[in-house]
């Protein structure tokens, strides 16, 4: 989401200020895996993206989400990709070739996700196989394009591809009323667009 300037200048100096499981929690799963999806701003932060990561990673790719807990103020637990540096993360990275992080972009561009990063093959894939579903996908956004070598989602061996999602098509994937991740279910029901952006994404990577 388009912040002017992170509350935190890093996750350590999140971590020294907040309390684990009360403000912020971490969820790993790693799965052997050589790629890595990524939810560095889950939870309460960029509401929805966790639970799109989590079903992009299924039961075969790896997921690292970071999630605020604070529904107050939730954008303060926010830490820029460039400077996103976790352990738990780094070591999912040391045997990942290939990274996707999904985000929320707000209301910057209704409508529309912004595929960015520097994997270029499967940056490719993944919008074609996205606009195959009758997503909207501009692979050549004004902000947000993910092509920093600090990025997070770029430092695999081989990159990786960052995805902003608007939160009206965040809010289109869920039926629920109000955003998602509005309460701490573990389980949210979810629409055929939701279906359609997991099976794309997912369908590129397999590629």
């Amino acid at each position: 989401m388009p912040y002017t300037k992170d509350y935190y200048p890093n996750i350590a100096a999140l971590k020294r200020d907040l309390v684990r499981n009360k403000h912020y929690r971490t969820k790993v799963a790693d799965k052997g895996s050589d790629v890595t999806v990524i939810a560095p701003h889950g939870g309460f932060i960029e509401a929805g993206s966790s639970y799109i990561a989590r079903g992009v990673a299924g039961s075969n790719y790896n997921l690292y989400d970071f999630q605020g807990l604070r529904r107050h103020k939730p954008q303060r637990l926010h830490v820029t990709s460039t400077h996103f540096r976790d352990r738990k993360l780094s070591e999912l990275l040391r045997h990942t070739r290939l990274a996707v992080s999904i985000h929320s972009m707000g209301d910057e561009a209704l409508g529309e996700i912004w595929v960015g990063g520097l994997n270029l093959p499967c940056k490719q894939r993944i919008c074609y196989a996205l606009t195959e579903q009758g997503f909207v996908v501009n692979a050549d956004s004004p902000r947000y394009r993910g092509v920093h070598p600090a990025n997070v989602v770029n430092l695999p061996s081989e990159h990786g591809v960052q995805i902003e999602l608007a939160s009206d098509v965040i809010a289109s994937m869920f039926a629920m009323e109000g955003p998602p991740f509005a309460r701490r279910a573990t389980v949210l029901p979810t629409t055929a667009r939701f279906d359609a952006f997991v099976a794309a994404i997912r369908s590129a990577l397999a590629a």
